[in-house]
């Protein structure tokens, strides 16, 4: 053997170490040496929130129950967000390199909620430096995040302008590609039968609406031009049904044209619907809708409010914030104050924190074995309580996206709430 190998073959009588903790003693970590690695602002408000409160707890001035509350709002918000990525994210087959950075913001979303649940053990635990190593994880996830949000703004503004509507946009990308057989023709059926969904609720939601007079009167206007398009929207879809089966690219054509034709009356309608007369905020100066009671940007109140109508169901004073301003949302809807496109981004954010709250209920652990009957009983009088509130919250969630009878829809929801504020006093007062 060269000479200038030699010094990598172990001596006969040398001990080799199997790990690196064997080689050196390396002190363990101070969990607030952790936490001061993750100080740069990440923009997300609840994760800020629990930094500063785990500081809090490691430095004994804040209880593990109020941070876990930190925890919950935490979970809360990535759902909302995790929610509107889904939904938001389009064209993933438009690009290779939108494709990889979808799926990387995927994978860091996953990330951060096994980062959550090491945090939720290590609390319970009490074990601080697992709970500080969560954070600096969720945090390098979250600058993640960032990062990949600001690539895909760019991609997808690199993206031609196809349709004024996105999804009609998405149905002419995605049918190129099938036609030229770079993706399957199930993922463009799969698309247009999304579409056809939505435009069935949209359909829906115009004869079951109880509009303000000033958008019935609009609505009255364009009836007829609304039904054309309909039915000029339904000849698009039966001849993009005929693409499917043949690759016919002058169906695919036909059938693309259409649907612009139908969507470019649906968006008028939007625009005569949401133009109003708008008030500046004397907080933040953002521009807000006249009746708007509260202001869109920094959700101070407006000085010039409109009395609530007290017809219209209100969430109790005992339910959370999140029911309060879906209420808010719902009684905004039905005086014309907000449009369609902004009462379903509040209902999807609603839609997220019920899912949370769902999944953190699939999660809990059985009662043990050796548990007192007492105890066994009264989780199991819980965990029926809380099925039935979150069905009724369930419900009512449907109906306001369906856009049927918002009123009573609401009043669902409220009930399901109620439904879990009285679980919540039981159990305190036993």
């Amino acid at each position: 053997m060269d000479d200038e190998f030699a010094h990598l073959v172990p001596d006969e009588d040398e001990e080799i170490p199997e790990t690196y903790e064997d080689t050196e003693d390396v002190p363990e970590e101070s969990p607030l040496d952790v936490l001061r690695r993750c100080q740069e602002n990440t923009d997300l408000e609840p994760f800020e929130l629990l930094k500063l409160d785990a500081e809090k707890w490691l430095d004994g001035q804040q209880d593990s129950q109020a941070l876990k509350q930190r925890w919950l709002a935490l979970d809360q918000e990535l759902a909302s967000r995790h929610h509107y990525f889904q939904e938001g994210l389009r064209f993933q087959e438009w690009s290779e390199f939108l494709i990889v950075t979808g799926r990387e913001v995927f994978e860091q979303f996953e990330w951060i909620q096994d980062q959550m649940q090491r945090f939720d053990l290590g609390l319970e635990t009490s074990q601080e430096l697992e709970v500080a190593y969560a954070i600096e994880q969720i945090y390098a996830a979250l600058v993640v995040l960032q990062h990949a949000y600001k690539t895909l703004r760019e991609l997808q503004d690199k993206l031609p302008a196809m349709s004024d509507s996105p999804l009609v946009a998405e149905l002419i990308r995605v049918g190129q590609l099938a036609a030229d057989e770079k993706i399957p023709i199930d993922s463009f059926l799969e698309r247009l039968h999304v579409y056809q969904d939505m435009q069935e609720r949209l359909r829906q939601a115009l004869q079951l609406a109880q509009p303000a007079p000033r958008e019935q009167a609009i609505l009255d206007e364009e009836r007829m031009h609304l039904d054309a398009a309909f039915e000029t929207q339904q000849q698009g879809v039966e001849e993009l049904l005929h693409f499917a089966e043949t690759l016919d690219r002058l169906a695919l054509e036909r059938g693309l044209e259409l649907l612009d034709q139908g969507a470019q009356v649906q968006l008028r309608l939007r625009q005569r619907l949401d133009k109003t007369d708008s008030t500046s905020c004397p907080f933040c100066s953002a521009s807000n809708e006249v009746h708007s009671r509260f202001c869109s940007a920094c959700s101070a109140r407006l000085p010039s409010s409109t009395p609530a109508d007290t017809t219209t169901p209100t969430a109790s004073d005992g339910l959370s914030s999140h029911f309060q301003r879906l209420a808010s949302a719902v009684q905004q809807r039905l005086r014309g104050q907000i449009s369609e496109a902004e009462f379903q981004t509040t209902l999807g954010w609603f839609r997220g924190l019920y899912e949370s709250v769902c999944r953190q209920r699939n999660a809990q652990p059985p009662a043990p074995a050796n548990a007192p009957p007492d105890q066994k009983q009264l989780l199991a009088e819980a965990q029926e309580s809380m099925q039935a509130g979150l069905e009724l919250i369930g419900e009512g969630l449907e109906q306001l996206e369906a856009g049927e009878q918002l009123e009573d829809a609401l009043e669902t929801v409220i009930a399901g709430g109620d439904r879990l504020l009285e679980l919540a006093h039981s159990l305190q007062e036993r």
